[in-house]
Order: structure tokens, then C-alpha cells, then sequence
């Protein structure tokens, strides 16, 4: 462990901690905005984007998400369409997990009783509400596992942004090792960071289930 003594690689390893918590923390929170809507139009029996929306749920989910981050990094300038490397990552981490979070609120809105539905439409409540008060609130109770496993998935994802030229943990760890032939001192480091994010995840999932149970008290 005593090369992770050494000011530089500590800031290396530093600087690939912030860069991988700031992907993370940007898809988890945009794929989630996205869903959202997608999962509430999903609802309409005869939308005229719903093959659309399939599709994409089903590509999305299907195609590897190194396959999309090289698409997007090597394959646009054959297009004439260059991005840097960091909005590649984003945008090819955020169409794939935007994909599951739509699946998973869709599952939850779906399994909303029926009879809610009604009673809310028996009181006069306009479609807004009836999605922001009894819907919404259910569906992401119902979906808050999968949502939550998903951002932990995203997160050790991220790593994937290494292959396009992202200094990140994962590229940190292998420049290091690299460098010092360490490869368990570096790697047992880069996963007790990957295990604490993943602990506060969960964290905040417990957190949210039992906040959850004490308002159906």
C-alpha cells in the first residue's frame, strides 16, 4: 500500500473519484427526469409515440452500452460529428439506463389498483392530480428497488468511460498500475471506493423505503 502513500497517485485516484461521482450522480439524476414523462405517456392506450418508445426501450436495453459509448466517440466523426469525450459517456450512459428507469415506472404505474383510479376520479380530481398525488408516489414506491439497483449498476457503468478517454477511477487505477505493477494494492483501493458509493445508495434506498412505511401508517 505504500505507493498509495505517494501525493500523486493519491491525487490521481482523487481526480478519477470526482470525475466518476460526477457522471454517476448527472446520469442518474437525467435518466430519471426522462423516464418519467416516457413512463406517464406509456400509460395512454393509443399514443401515437408508443411504438417509438418501445423501440427505443428495447434497443436501449439490448445494445451494450460500450457498443453506444463507441458508436458516439469513434463512430459520429465518420458523420462529420465530433463530441468530447465526456459528453459521449453522458449521453450513451443516459439513453441505455433512461431505458430501464422507463421500464421499471412503467411496471409501477401499471400496478397501481384499479380501484385508486377510480376513487380519485369519483372525487373530481383533474388528471394532474391524479397522477401527482396517487400515481407518481406509488409508482416510484413500487419501482424505488429496481430505480435504486439501476443507479448502483450506472455507477459501476461509469467505469466503461475509461475506453473513451475519460480519467476516471477505473482509467486512474490502470494508469497506476501501469506504472507500478501493484494490481491488488491499486485495485482492492478502487473498490473500497466503488463499495462506499454503492453503500450510500443503498443508504439512501432504506432511507426512502422507511420513510415510505411510516407514511402509510
Amino acid at each position: 500500500m505504500s505507493i498509495l502513500l505517494d501525493p500523486s497517485y493519491q491525487r490521481m485516484l482523487l481526480d478519477g473519484l470526482g470525475m466518476t461521482l460526477l457522471i454517476s450522480v448527472i446520469v442518474i439524476i437525467v435518466s430519471n427526469l426522462l423516464a418519467l414523462p416516457l413512463a406517464i405517456y406509456m400509460q395512454r392506450p393509443k399514443g401515437a409515440f408508443r411504438r417509438l418508445i418501445i423501440a427505443y426501450s428495447f434497443f436501449a436495453r439490448a445494445a451494450p452500452v460500450l457498443a453506444l459509448l463507441f458508436a458516439l466517440y469513434y463512430g459520429l466523426p465518420r458523420l462529420g460529428i465530433y463530441l468530447e469525450p465526456v459528453p459521449s459517456a453522458l449521453i450513451g450512459l443516459i439513453f441505455a439506463s433512461t431505458a430501464y428507469n422507463l421500464e421499471f415506472l412503467r411496471s409501477g404505474f401499471e400496478s397501481v389498483p384499479q380501484g385508486q383510479l377510480d376513487a380519485a376520479r369519483a372525487l373530481g380530481l383533474k388528471p394532474f392530480a391524479i397522477y401527482w398525488k396517487v400515481m407518481i408516489p406509488q409508482a416510484y414506491r413500487l419501482a424505488a428497488p429496481s430505480l435504486f439497483s439501476n443507479a448502483i449498476q450506472m455507477v459501476k457503468g461509469s467505469s466503461l468511460a475509461s475506453l473513451v478517454a475519460i480519467d476516471e477511477l477505473t482509467a486512474a487505477s490502470t494508469t497506476i498500475i501501469a506504472e507500478t505493477y501493484k494490481a491488488i494494492e491499486v485495485l482492492l483501493v478502487v473498490s473500497v471506493f466503488y463499495l462506499l458509493i454503492a453503500a450510500v445508495i443503498i443508504g439512501l434506498q432504506y432511507l426512502y423505503e422507511s420513510r415510505q412505511r411510516l407514511s402509510r401508517r
